[in-house]
């Protein structure tokens, strides 16, 4: 590997695996006794999306206008994924969608900027390109993240295709504040509208993680309660008779 592949690789993985050990110390090892979800199924999934990432980057180049159909594909993919039987209604989802979304999102990110900092090593890879790049590397890694959980509290909770179409809603709308600087728009609105994308998929991402997520585990945990209180019922019901 060389520089531009290890750089472009620090880049891209160094936000959703910072991400990763941020958002989800508290559920497990050692914040809590007993994880809220299995470490090797997690990390089988951050592997499942590293290879999605990798073909999606692939479908980009390939396809011409695939940035105006990523905010649907994207979502799509992860909502059949998360929808096998082996993740519906199954309260650990969440947590595994957290993985596909930050595999997807570190290869997604490694593709362009690899693309990015090839192009620039001919003339000098500058400071300010340098720190644009990882902007845009934390933003996908935000962005893929937040809207993986999103799509997975659907699966967990029965409820796929609202939660796909808030994801959907959440993915179009970074795309579209950050369309114009994207696309060579480097005027003071481009940055000031790709600054707003920045500001609003972090508020998106705290609050999902914050107050949804919380609110999700304990809503899991009283139902958990629930089930175990009326299976212990029923079997001190048979022992009777």
């Amino acid at each position: 590997m060389n520089f531009i592949s290890m750089l472009a690789a620090l880049i891209g993985f160094a936000p959703p695996v910072a991400l990763m050990f941020i958002s989800l110390r508290n559920y497990t090892y050692p914040k809590v006794e007993k994880p809220y979800f299995s470490d090797p199924t997690f990390f089988g999934m951050f592997a499942v999306g590293i290879f999605i990432g990798v073909v999606l980057y692939a479908v980009s180049i390939i396809i011409p206008g695939y940035f105006f159909l990523a905010f649907v594909l994207e979502e799509l993919v992860k909502l059949i994924i998360l929808n096998l039987r082996r993740f519906q209604l199954k309260a650990d989802t969440p947590f595994y969608a957290f993985g596909l979304g930050a595999g997807m999102a570190a290869a997604l990110a490694f593709g362009t900027m690899n693309a990015a900092i090839s192009g620039m090593s001919e003339t000098g890879i500058e400071i300010a390109s340098l720190a644009i790049m990882i902007m845009i590397s934390i933003q996908t890694a935000l962005l893929t993240i937040s809207t993986s959980v999103t799509v997975g509290i659907g699966a967990a909770r029965g409820r796929m295709w609202s939660y796909f179409a808030q994801a959907v809603v959440i993915h179009l709308a970074v795309f579209l504040l950050g369309y114009k600087l994207t696309t060579g728009g480097f005027d003071v609105l481009g940055y000031a509208l790709y600054g707003l994308s920045i500001v609003f998929i972090f508020v998106y991402y705290w609050y999902l993680f914050d107050k949804i997520l919380p609110a999700y585990v304990k809503e899991a945990l009283r139902h958990l309660a629930k089930q175990t209180a009326r299976k212990e019922r029923r079997e001190r019901q048979q022992q009777k008779h």
